[in-house]
């Protein structure tokens, strides 16, 4: 495939999104360090890398459509989505079979991630938006 110019909005989006989540990584494993044998912390973090990688690898996969034909864009994107779901799939049941893993938590730690790039992006588009200031200037006036 050709390598495509990058969308900057996107790769801000990821690096945002990906610092925070590292952010958090590096606390839940400093809970894993500090007490090795908690299933809480082992289950958010194995949560956490999962969701990392699966938005990492969804934004790869966004960057790459541009020079891909309508159908062969949902093609794509619909066999990155049954990856990322098997995936889910295979470390939900792995972790189900280790004692050492809290479910609830890793489930909890894959969903973290997407939420943190909502409102990551919501913020900043609240942020971009007030320093614009035309639409808030246009409300004052009414």
């Amino acid at each position: 495939m050709p390598s495509l110019p990058s969308i900057p909005e996107l790769d801000n989006q990821l690096k945002r999104t990906l610092r925070i989540t590292g952010g958090l990584l590096v606390l839940t494993a400093l809970a894993v360090a500090a007490s090795p044998r908690d299933p809480l912390a082992w289950g958010l973090l194995l949560g956490l890398l999962t969701g990392m990688y699966n938005t990492y690898s969804l934004a790869l996969r966004i960057g790459r459509l541009g020079g891909l034909s309508r159908q062969s864009a949902r093609g794509y994107m619909r066999q990155g989505l049954v990856m990322r779901l098997a995936l889910v799939a295979a470390v939900v049941l792995v972790a189900g079979r280790v004692t050492g893993v809290n479910i609830l938590w890793l489930g909890a730690g894959m969903l973290l991630v997407p939420c943190i790039t909502a409102v990551d992006a919501a913020v900043f588009a609240a942020r971009q938006s007030r320093s614009e200031g035309k639409y808030f200037s246009e409300i004052e006036k009414i």
